[in-house]
């Protein structure tokens, strides 16, 4: 079961690895109804719910003109599979490089239950800056 696993998750990446998609009907595909994402684990609050994900998503694509993702190494257990990425999002400022790990519980039915993602915030406030992470100065602070 876990290979088949670590097949959906691998495939639900492949959807976006290479820029964003014309739609997330592929990518949407792989998420059960009542998934539940957190971006930046334990930062971000969960979002609940297919199509609450799709908006989410749907939010990204707005925000970055491009996506890239290197699955960099994989592994599950039964119920969970575990990639570590290196994702890189296109603004007009250029690229920035995302280093991440992100975690994924699927269901018998393998679609995609939860997914917690865990990312070097201090990497991307480097490249981005507070303000356009979280939108706040650092003077702020």
């Amino acid at each position: 079961m876990s290979k088949i696993n670590e097949q959906v998750v691998l495939d639900m990446i492949e959807t976006f690895a290479t820029g964003w998609p014309e739609t997330l009907d592929k990518t949407m595909s792989h998420i059960a109804d009542d998934a539940v994402y957190q971006m930046i684990v334990p930062v971000t609050p969960p979002i609940v719910g297919k199509a609450a994900i799709r908006a989410e998503i749907q939010g990204m694509m707005h925000k970055y003109e491009s996506n890239n993702s290197d699955v960099l190494a994989i592994g599950s257990s039964d119920t969970h599979v575990f990639t570590e990425r290196l994702d890189s999002a296109r603004t007009a400022d250029g690229w920035t490089r995302i280093p991440l790990v992100a975690v994924f519980e699927l269901n018998a039915d393998h679609k995609i239950i939860a997914w917690r993602e865990y990312m070097d915030l201090g990497s991307i406030i480097k490249q981005q800056g507070l303000d356009q992470v979280f939108g706040i100065s650092s003077e702020m602070l």
